[in-house]
């Protein structure tokens, strides 16, 4: 897994994604950080507890489809 990320400014100043509250937003930023090179994680769940977040912000990201859930996990 890489170091680093890169977020496109395009996606984090957009109004859609500036209007989601600021869980939802700190969570789609660590989620991204612990993302493989793929873009894959495997433990959404354990990543919304350490920061906080609720269930309804992960289906908020999913809903506005800043991020795709696979049925596999």
């Amino acid at each position: 897994m890489a170091d680093r990320r890169m977020f496109a400014k395009t996606i984090i100043d957009s109004d859609a994604f500036l209007d989601m509250p600021a869980t939802t937003q700190t969570l789609y930023f660590h989620l991204s950080m612990r993302a493989d090179d793929e873009g894959f994680i495997n433990n959404p769940k354990k990543i919304q507890r350490v920061v906080g977040s609720s269930d309804d912000d992960l289906k908020l990201l999913i809903a506005k489809r800043f991020i795709i859930p696979f049925e596999s996990g």
